[in-house]
């Protein structure tokens, strides 16, 4: 057993505030299984956080759960990439992070203000690369083995993400990669923080540990936005974890509904759920040795709480005691019939698996206890 500050998730999709009343609680009974006690939630709830109402409603929800949430407001008005938000009246109340994840700021024009304005706002841009988002998102990345799925190519990422870092030389704008999928961005991120740019990345467990040799192309579960890439790709992201060009693990835990999983992957919306399962699949890099355990930990604590500016992710006197116990050595089986949410999205139902949080503490408060 070994004792860690508790987890921050750099990319959790709540799914409230909606128009169906989803199950809020599921979000904190599943974090807390997974040894979180803070969340970055994306704006693009089925009621978007694009206006200050908006978000507020949102906020009443967060304030009902034992659990922090921390909020994303988008980048342009109902994330449809044509008309940015007020981003003044956002700072205004103390929100400094903007993304329209889910889908990019494809239109340059709108790029190119937002990136100024909110470097001059001392705010910061987290960018899901996504050339085609308001078009052709496609299904799988190549190489593909069924003639019927739409190939997504790596240029989708590269372009937005290659466009992005030219802004933020300009401007000097916080930038976030969020989800990087490619051996290419990768070494474009690195290149970037060689030179000294405000830039940091995240890579979520997926990208880590599966590759589209393994896929299974009539199983919708493996349908995700950035897509599972090759093998190249695969081992370019771990190095890149390793060599700290990437900085967070994230969840990118996107609930879905039963019935638009369980389907083909030419059918299926896009999406994993990820915060129960994401320590245990991330300690296999530990136990396969390539990764330090201290390596792996910040990823998950003291590196997205900097990222984020808030004081959290360390162990140290006078802080506070968000803590999350974990039994490294428990051997168990991922299995979506147990889950503590009713979203079962993910592709690694049936794995065996080494490690899982036992306790979790939030602010010195037991909310979890799996003994």
């Amino acid at each position: 057993m070994i004792t860690t500050p508790s987890f921050i998730d750099l990319h959790t999709h709540t799914r409230y505030p909606d128009l169906n009343n989803f199950q809020y609680q599921e979000i904190e009974n599943s974090a807390k299984f997974g040894g979180y006690s803070d969340l970055l939630a994306m704006a693009n709830s089925e009621v978007a956080i694009d206006n200050l109402d908006n978000l507020s409603t949102a906020k009443e929800i967060d304030d009902k759960l034992n659990l922090r949430i921390h909020r994303v407001a988008s980048l342009s008005k109902s994330l449809n990439g044509e008309e940015l938000v007020d981003f003044n009246k956002f700072v205004s109340v103390g929100i400094r992070i903007f993304s329209d994840d889910g889908k990019s700021l494809t239109n340059d024009d709108l790029a190119e203000q937002a990136f100024k304005t909110i470097a001059q706002l001392e705010s910061g841009i987290f960018q899901h690369c996504e050339l085609n988002c308001h078009s052709n998102p496609g299904d799988v990345a190549p190489p593909n083995f069924n003639s019927e799925l739409i190939e997504i190519y790596e240029e989708e990422e590269l372009s937005i993400l290659e466009r992005d870092l030219k802004l933020v030389k300009k401007y000097n704008t916080r930038y976030h990669a969020q989800h990087i999928s490619t051996k290419k961005s990768v070494e474009i991120i690195s290149k970037a923080k060689k030179i000294g740019l405000p830039v940091t990345a995240e890579v979520s467990p997926h990208h880590l540990l599966l590759s589209n040799e393994t896929i299974e192309f009539f199983d919708g579960t493996y349908k995700m936005y950035p897509p599972i890439r090759n093998e190249s790709d695969r081992i370019a992201l771990v190095q890149g974890l390793k060599d700290g060009v990437i900085d967070v693990i994230a969840t990118d835990h996107a609930p879905h509904e039963k019935s638009s999983k369980d389907t083909s992957i030419q059918k299926a919306t896009f999406g994993i759920v990820g915060v129960e399962t994401l320590l245990a699949i991330s300690l296999e890099l530990y136990h396969n040795k390539t990764l330090k355990l201290t390596e792996l930990l910040a990823k998950l604590t003291c590196n997205p709480a900097k990222i984020i500016n808030i004081p959290r992710g360390e162990i140290k006197k006078n802080a506070v005691a968000d803590l999350t116990v974990i039994d490294l050595n428990k051997e168990w089986l991922i299995n979506k019939d147990k889950f503590h949410s009713k979203s079962h999205n993910t592709p690694f139902h049936g794995r065996k698996v080494k490690g899982c949080a036992v306790k979790t503490f939030i602010a010195g408060k037991l909310v979890y206890d799996k003994e």
